[in-house]
């Protein structure tokens, strides 16, 4: 059992084939997923229910996630991005969000979700943003990085 067990995660992906890959990845560790495929139902719901976490793709056919990122900041909702791109392709205010590369991994999914509950977690505790950092390896060998997780 891991800490994401019954965690409810907000999924933006416009992508329906990536979204429903992400959502069983989800599933598969215990958590309730909530699906938003467009900025609107995803600005929606980041306004009006409450999640333990987020994963926003960067890029929503002609818009970006930005503003549900903004709003999930507003409620110290942690939350991460997945882009093709990595950190290179989001914009400078947002380049201390962990990125998980696409396509999907479950290993890397899992690994830097539970790292932003930690994150989180201690950053409620303190009242302060935290600046946790991480390199750890996936089964296989391949390096997972996680830099200042909000």
């Amino acid at each position: 059992m891991t800490l994401l067990v019954g965690r409810r995660v907000l999924l933006v992906e416009d992508e329906s084939l990536v979204a429903m890959l992400a959502e069983d990845m989800l599933l598969e560790l215990g958590c309730e997923v909530v699906v938003a495929m467009r900025l609107d139902k995803a600005l929606a719901l980041a306004r009006n229910e409450v999640f333990d976490l987020a994963l926003l793709d960067v890029n929503l056919g002609d818009a970006r996630s930005y503003p549900v990122a903004d709003l999930l900041f507003e409620r110290r909702t942690p939350f991460l991005f997945a882009t093709g791109y990595g950190k290179q392709g989001l914009e400078e205010a947002y380049k201390a969000v962990p990125v998980l590369q696409k396509p999907y991994q479950p290993a890397p999914l899992e690994h830097l979700l539970t790292r932003l509950l930690i994150g989180g977690a201690q950053a409620r505790k303190w009242g302060i943003g935290s600046s946790m950092s991480c390199v750890c390896h996936t089964p296989n060998g391949q390096p997972i990085r996680a830099d200042h997780c909000r």
